[in-house]
Order: C-alpha cells, then sequence, then structure tokens
C-alpha cells in the first residue's frame, strides 16, 4: 500500500520531528500533529528557537531536546522539564549532539550521551540519573581522537553504533557492547571495538541498524564515489557490498528496505543499492557527514513500525505510508 497525506501546520515548520504513536510531534513547541491539524498541547520551553533537535525513548515517556551543533540540551518526562544536559565544548559547533535513548537487554531504558568528553560516552537511568557506567576521569585528557556522534542503539538492546568521526577528520562507524560496558564500563573507551565494521573505501557518510543483526554502512570516496555495505554483528564480516554514485546522508531501516534522505527521500533495496521509489517533490536538505562548519537542517521522522515517514514544509507535513 502506499499513500501521501499533507497534514497542515501552524503556518511555519516544526523545529523537531518525532512520532508521538499515531500523530507526530515537536517537542519544542509543544505541537502535535494528527491528519486535521496541529493541537496545542504541550509546554512551552526558554528558548525555543534555540533547540532544533529532538529524540524519544522507545517507551515515549522520556525526550530529549538540544541543539544540534551547541552544548545544551532539556531531559523531558512527558513533556516535563526532569534536568538539564551539557556536552563536551570541543568543537560542539562543528558536529552533531551525540545523544540518544535505548532500551538494554534487560529492559530497562536508558540515556547514552557525552556529558564529560566528546570521547567518553556514559549510560544513564533517566529518571534518576544513576549512572551505570562510572569510571574514572582524568580531567582536562582526551583518551581517543574519537568524535562521538549520531548514536543508535540495535533493535534488540545489545550494541551501540556511534557514527562520528576522528580527527582529522573523517567519519567512522564504530560499534559497542552495552552488555559488556555494563559489566566494564572501560569497553566504552576503546578506539576500535572487535565488532566495529572493518573500515571501508573512503570515509563513513552515515549508518543505521536494519535489525538485531546487520547495520547498513555507507561511506564515500573523494569523487562522490560511494559504496553501501551490510555487516554482520554474529558474523564480524560484511555480508554485502555494492557500489552506489553519489550522496545517501542520512539513511534509515524502512521495513525491508533502506531510506535516504539526501536531496529528497528515496527508497532503497540496502544489498543491491537499486532505488524502488523516490519522492523527488520532497525537498529533504544536503545532510551527509557527521561533521562540518555549516550546519544543515533536517526535519524528517521515520515510524519505528518502519511503515511511514514523514518529511516537513512550512505549510504542510507530508506524511508518506509504504507497506
Amino acid at each position: 500500500m502506499k499513500s501521501e497525506e499533507k497534514w497542515p501546520t501552524t503556518g511555519q515548520a516544526p523545529k523537531t520531528l518525532t512520532w508521538h504513536g499515531d500523530g507526530l510531534a515537536d517537542w519544542v513547541s509543544g505541537y502535535t500533529w494528527y491528519p486535521d491539524g496541529p493541537l496545542d498541547g504541550g509546554p512551552q520551553y526558554p528558548f525555543p528557537d534555540f533547540y532544533d533537535g529532538a529524540t524519544v525513548s522507545p517507551s515515549g515517556r522520556y525526550q530529549v531536546i538540544y541543539h544540534e551543533y551547541g552544548v545544551d540540551g532539556l531531559l523531558l518526562d512527558r513533556g516535563e522539564i526532569l534536568r538539564e544536559l551539557t556536552r563536551d565544548d570541543d568543537d560542539p559547533d562543528a558536529f552533531f549532539y551525540p545523544v540518544t535513548f535505548g532500551r538494554l537487554t534487560d529492559g530497562r531504558e536508558v540515556l547514552i550521551h557525552c556529558p564529560e568528553r566528546r570521547d567518553r560516552l556514559e549510560i544513564e537511568l533517566p529518571e534518576t540519573g544513576e549512572r551505570l557506567t562510572s569510571r574514572p576521569l582524568e580531567e582536562g585528557v582526551y583518551e581517543s581522537d574519537i568524535y562521538h556522534s549520531r548514536l543508535a542503539v540495535s533493535p534488540g538492546g545489545r550494541w551501540l553504533l556511534s557514527a562520528g568521526w576522528v580527527w582529522h577528520p573523517i567519519g567512522i562507524a564504530e560499534v559497542f557492547d552495552l552488555d559488556a560496558a555494563l559489566a566494564d564500563p572501560r569497553t566504552l573507551d576503546a578506539v576500535r571495538t572487535p565488532r566495529s565494521p572493518e573500515p571501508p573505501a573512503g570515509e563513513v557518510e552515515s549508518a543505521c541498524w536494519l535489525d538485531d543483526d546487520r547495520l547498513a554502512v555507507f561511506s564515500i570516496g573523494s569523487e562522490n564515489d560511494g559504496e553501501l555495505g551490510v555487516w554482520s554483528m554474529e558474523a564480524a564480516d560484511w555480508t554485502s557490498k555494492v557500489s552506489y554514485q553519489g550522496h545517501l546522508g542520512t539513511i534509515a531501516r524502512f521495513g525491508d528496505h533502506l531510506l535516504s534522505f539526501y536531496e529528497y527521500p528515496k527508497l532503497l533495496d540496502p544489498v543491491t543499492g537499486e532505488v524502488v521509489a523516490s519522492w523527488p517533490h520532497l525537498p529533504t536538505g544536503h545532510r551527509a557527514l557527521p561533521y562540518g562548519w555549516t550546519y544543515e537542517p533536517e526535519t524528517v521522522a521515520v515510524h519505528p513500525d518502519g511503515t511511514r515517514f514523514a518529511v516537513t514544509s512550512d505549510e504542510y507535513i507530508t506524511v508518506v505510508e509504504w507497506s
């Protein structure tokens, strides 16, 4: 089934966009959208124009709104401020704020971010702030050249992806074992972990989880020669690789396919790289690598069930269903 609906906005494109059940929410403005238009049902936060990023916990209870190219964030509990967040001030205006939620293999929801240093991941319980990965910290000393960014927990809660970069600069994809990190937090400080994808030709532009085992990784070379690969955590090897000309930018699992948001949405076969559908009438910008001195806004949302995605404009939120 394919369908496309336009939901009216307030006359201005939302600053952030996440799915909220069958509706869509901008946690910065407090608006929630359904097919018949926006509902003003949420709080207004201090300096609403300051925040331009949002992420939501698997249960939907917790949210973080943050400045993508800044150091400040707010942790929310059902839309109410729980506490302030921050990150390292080493080049925050050059890469995306590293923060995500996930559900561990034992069922607990956690917040994962880099509150002290851009190379130091921490896992916390959202409600209490209890840190599950406490370990000694040497002030003012970086343990590696990594800048964590674009964090994502695998669907089963075992693995953490960091699709960030290292100086000077080059995009990378690192994977951390969350079960091992809870037993020994120092495993989060490794520069190259045993299950991380082998470095591809060129640099990693983007990556995302396809399922509990497979990770899609897109790399790009100097002549825009790209390569799309699928990495198996169990096999610790590539199960497929295919050439792709040009950028894919942000990618996300979409059912059995891969959704790319570079310039406009495209639906690809992750194994063959074939584009099976595209929506060139829905511009989505040019966000690509995890770093850059020019901020590229991108307000899109993919439903967790992998059948719907949404793209914003000033007049409408366009919701596309494909199943």
